[in-house]
């Protein structure tokens, strides 16, 4: 059990919780697991739980259209820690987002009258979840802006620059990143369609920017990359440019 304690208090959401709090915690919870391409939640059905990944990761999409027929858009891509459409938690009683795995993923489940009861009760809990909801709408509105202001390439530069932040390995020739994405669901997430993305990276790539390998993207021009995303910071490089682990490399 103080395994599962420490595993909890952990992750972001529960950090300010106490030892008697988590324990509490820890008695309603349930871990769930789903396979890689597996439903977890889905949009406009009643909202019943609160779910929070443990491991893995996992897709959070919306519909673009009724009229688009299997078009959605991936508004985020969730990771340990990150609690799933928890909206409704505090207003509503609908899924509003689609929560898929994108691999095989592990997630905490708290049914929904548990969830807004133990939340109601610690307002450390409270504190926590508005933080992710502040960080929601700023996910929400930087999407929007995006979209409307950007085109795809810069928008695929962005998020290969965002990933080298936080999952960058260190590598002679440069810094890469797991292509954990297909190309549907990687132009889902800038807002386009297949043969766009497809077109965007083989620019990138004749550019010297990036080299495409169907297990990863290594960013080869970390300045250019950041140029074309307009991205206000730069790339860390490694240290001393040489090879890492996956640990080394995060920001």
């Amino acid at each position: 059990m103080r395994e599962s304690i420490r595993s909890l208090q952990a992750l972001p959401l529960f950090a300010q919780l106490t030892v008697r709090e988590l324990e509490e915690l820890h008695g309603i919870l349930e871990e769930r697991t789903f396979d890689k391409h597996q439903v977890i939640t889905r949009e406009g059905t009643p909202w019943d739980a609160l779910y929070v990944v443990k491991s893995g990761k996992v897709k959070l999409t919306r519909r673009v259209s009724a009229r688009s027929a299997g078009r959605e858009l991936i508004i985020a891509v969730l990771e340990s820690g990150d609690p799933v459409n928890m909206t409704p938690l505090f207003e509503g009683d609908r899924d509003i987002f689609t929560t898929e795995a994108l691999t095989r993923a592990t997630l905490y489940h708290l049914a929904g009258s548990q969830a807004r009861a133990f939340v109601s009760k610690h307002p450390s809990m409270q504190k926590m979840l508005l933080r992710a909801l502040n960080l929601e709408l700023r996910r929400l509105v930087s999407l929007a802006s995006r979209l409307a202001f950007t085109g795809v390439t810069a928008r695929l530069a962005l998020w290969i620059f965002e990933q080298t932040q936080v999952n960058g390995i260190c590598m002679d020739k440069g810094i890469a990143i797991r292509r954990d994405l297909t190309l549907n669901e990687l132009a889902a997430l800038v807002g386009t369609v297949r043969r766009v993305i497809s077109k965007s990276l083989t620019d990138l790539q004749h550019d010297g920017v990036i080299e495409v390998a169907p297990t990863q993207f290594v960013v080869l021009n970390e300045d250019k990359l950041a140029a074309i995303a307009g991205a206000r910071q730069r790339i860390q490089r490694c240290a001393n440019g040489k090879m890492g682990d996956a640990r080394d490399a995060r920001h």
